[in-house]
């Protein structure tokens, strides 16, 4: 049995496209044989992780939260001084 999750990000484009680039090596390489990870950039970004544990689903998932978190988090100190 294989578990699922999406992430989708809504923002300014610019915002998107410094998150896509950062993922997109992390997604077409997962860390695991058991997971698999697609990216898209549409209207929003979203991100679709599956692997065949959940205890590894989990760990993909806060990841890639984590480098969504810490990118968003740097563009914002980087605008604000």
């Amino acid at each position: 049995m294989e578990a699922g999750m999406k992430i989708e990000v809504d923002g300014e484009e610019r915002i998107l496209k410094s998150l896509y680039d950062a993922l997109y090596p992390e997604t077409t390489n997962p860390p695991s044989p058991e997971c698999r990870s697609d990216i898209r950039l549409e209207e929003k970004l979203v991100v679709e992780v599956y692997c065949s544990r959940i205890n590894l689903l989990r760990a993909v998932a806060n990841s890639y939260l984590s480098i969504i978190s810490m990118i968003i988090k740097s563009l914002e100190v980087q605008e604000n001084g």
